[in-house]
């Protein structure tokens, strides 16, 4: 019943989603289509398989999205492919994409945080509609693993996750905890690769996990301490937080250009080559943006403040400079060279 329920929910989403001229538009509201999808998903996942809905719920999400993304890398495979006389650049190119995937992962760690607030512990003793409250312990329990491996004791090892390369006073070194970041964050953004490569938009899977996770980092902060110092986190997690998300989302740009492109029967002359150089560019930007992020990140925690704003100056200067039109007719030489 609940599948069927949530079905009929999701093709209501989908019909309102339809129009993708609607959403490039007004893609603020995809903010809102993404609270109430996630919070949907939530529920419908706690009252219909309890023991996995930490995972299903952003399945569910994954899924109600899938369409609306699709529909997007095809069209940015299509204009990729016909730009003449307008130059590449990523930002102008691509984004509709970025516009579209950031308003839904801003509204993902807004619903998580929010749920994580309000849900219960417990609700052993509810009655009537309350019984349909999902669990915080079980409703964030995948999350919950994620949180406790940073901030508490591995169950594998028996120690904090980076102590060695980032808290211990004797061991800790900025490489080493530099290169512990940039890795686990570069295996993330190896599974959004692959993930849109297969699914085209199965990225949105990796990256509504990787919102859940940080809503709920919000949410448990807010609840052991205050509404400001839920805010506090929310704010401490930009300076390094945009730079490693923004990668996430060129790489899912990468792979979803390029499932569109496989998935097509016949190509234009040269299209395959354009594709080709252009996923390349995009895959360099995205490795040097999540370097600069894990570089941000690590000085943040060695507290050397004036290395971090020099990676978050690096990081805005990147994408000023891609945007400069002789960089960008720069690139668009190389593309025509290519071909």
């Amino acid at each position: 019943m609940y599948l069927n329920y949530y079905g009929f929910i999701g093709c209501m989403v989908l019909e309102s989603l339809s129009s993708l001229e609607n959403a490039k538009k007004h893609p603020v509201t995809l903010f809102f289509m993404a609270f109430l999808v996630s919070s949907a998903g939530l529920f419908l996942a706690f009252n219909s398989f309890p023991g996995s809905s930490s995972v299903l719920a952003i399945a569910f999400v994954a899924v109600a999205f899938m369409p609306i993304l699709h529909s997007l890398f095809i069209m940015e495979e299509i204009n990729e492919v016909d730009e003449k006389d307008v130059p590449f650049a990523f930002i102008s190119t691509h984004f509709d994409v970025i516009h579209i995937y950031s308003w839904i992962f801003l509204g993902l760690i807004v619903a998580y945080a929010f749920w994580y607030a309000v849900l219960p512990m417990d609700n052993s003793a509810c009655t009537g509609m309350g019984c349909l409250l999902p669990e915080k312990p079980r409703i964030f329990s995948e999350q919950n693993k994620v949180y406790s491996g940073i901030t508490g004791l591995s169950a594998a090892t028996g120690k904090v996750t980076g102590e060695t390369e980032c808290f211990n006073a004797k061991t800790k070194s900025f490489t080493s905890c530099f290169g512990l970041i940039f890795m686990n964050n570069a295996w993330v953004m190896a599974l959004i690769i692959i993930f849109s490569f297969i699914w085209g938009a199965g990225a949105i899977f990796s990256i509504a996990w990787n919102a859940s996770v940080i809503g709920t980092f919000i949410g448990i902060e807010i609840t052991s301490k205050s509404v400001d110092a839920g805010i506090a986190r929310a704010v401490s997690y930009l300076p390094h937080g945009i730079p490693e998300v923004m990668a996430y989302f060129v790489a899912a740009i990468m792979g979803g250009i390029i499932s569109a492109t496989i998935s097509k029967r016949n190509f234009r002359k040269g299209e395959l080559k354009v594709v080709l150089v252009d996923s390349l560019l995009l895959g360099m930007l995205a490795l040097i943006t999540l370097f600069i992020g894990a570089f941000i990140e690590t000085a943040e925690i060695f507290a050397y403040w004036d290395v971090a704003v020099a990676g978050i100056v690096a990081f805005a200067a990147l994408y000023i400079i891609l945007y400069i039109p002789a960089v960008r007719y720069r690139i668009n030489k190389i593309r025509k060279e290519a071909v």
